[in-house]
């Protein structure tokens, strides 16, 4: 598969997941619950692959020559853009989109960590709770006792214990070990939702006090997001790098084609005597064939390029 089809895919898929994950999390308030997580781990998945998509669409550098007979994409900077002229290292700042996209993480990472610090505050949910929620009957549980033990090595561990009557008659006492903050919420005499299996009584979780997700799911959401962040980190450091130091040529566009409200483009410059070629996206009404546009290229590796409008970073005139 070519590279400029295998970019369209990860970007078609990313803002799949995306656009669901945001539509999973609207769906869920105020309630939250499991649909709640599922939609921070579906803009998790969807950023990774808008990511991946991305990095094949302004990355995508290649040596081939394109068919048009277009103007000369020299080192000639009287196109360039003047902050760009200053001998490196360039003072940089963010730019619009680098904002945008560092606010877009802060905002995912306080959210997943909001939902990380309430699931750990909960009961973890036990790994038959599909089971239960399918065929299990629901009574009332009565807290009956809280009790804190000190340990020798300092540590603190919670117990409650509470009972419950099965539909056969049988009473159910249960004590276990359980977060503090779920020692703190409740007090003896109160009173909760137990859910149990009607031919095992013993097998039953609170879901009052009980995570909706497992500890599974929110440590395979964490690696998601931190595969993700470390490829965004990577982007950044990369634009920032070349703002800061990289080569300024004039390139020119080509092959602009339109899809939707975005334009999708190529962007050919010289670089080291070979011909380099960007793929990029933008909106921009205006955009023709054989505008000028500035890249930044590293000379070390001529194809590792960026559009410097399109970049996080811009040089500080």
């Amino acid at each position: 598969m070519q590279s400029g089809q295998a970019s369209k895919i990860w970007l078609a898929l990313g803002a799949s997941l995306a656009i669901s994950g945001g539509f999973a999390i609207v769906m869920s308030l105020p309630e939250g619950g499991e649909v709640l997580w599922l939609g921070v781990g579906l803009i998790a998945a969807g950023s990774l692959a808008l990511r991946r998509g991305l990095a094949g669409a302004d990355q995508g550098a290649r040596s081939t020559p394109r068919r048009e007979a277009a103007p000369s994409a020299s080192a000639d900077d009287s196109n360039i853009e003047p902050e760009l002229r200053a001998p490196a290292p360039r003072n940089v700042a963010l730019t619009t989109r680098g904002k945008l996209v560092l606010a877009v993480w802060v905002a995912v990472l306080a959210v997943f960590s909001l939902l990380s610090h309430q699931h750990f505050g909960y009961l973890p949910a036990p790994p038959s709770k599909k089971l239960l929620d399918q065929e299990g009957v629901s009574a009332p549980a009565t807290v009956h006792s809280r009790d804190a033990r000190s340990l020798e090595d300092g540590r603190t561990l919670y117990f409650l214990g509470y009972t419950y009557t099965a539909d056969a008659g049988t009473p159910m006492r249960v004590n276990q070990s359980v977060p503090q903050r779920v020692y703190a919420r409740v007090s003896e005499g109160d009173t909760t939702e137990v859910v149990y299996m009607p031919l095992n009584p013993e097998q039953h979780y609170l879901p009052e006090l009980t995570s909706p997700v497992t500890t599974a799911m929110v440590v395979f959401i964490a690696a998601v997001l931190l595969l993700a962040a470390g490829f965004a980190e990577a982007q950044r450091r990369l634009h920032r790098r070349l703002a800061a130091s990289g080569k300024a040529v004039s390139g020119f566009t080509a092959d602009v084609r339109r899809r939707g409200g975005v334009r999708s483009f190529l962007v050919n410059y010289d670089a080291s005597g070979k011909r380099q070629t960007l793929r990029a996206r933008e909106r921009n009404p205006e955009l023709r064939n054989g505008q000028t546009v500035t890249v930044l290229y590293d000379p070390a590796i001529p194809s590792r390029a960026v559009v410097y409008r399109h970049g996080m970073y811009k040089a500080r005139a």
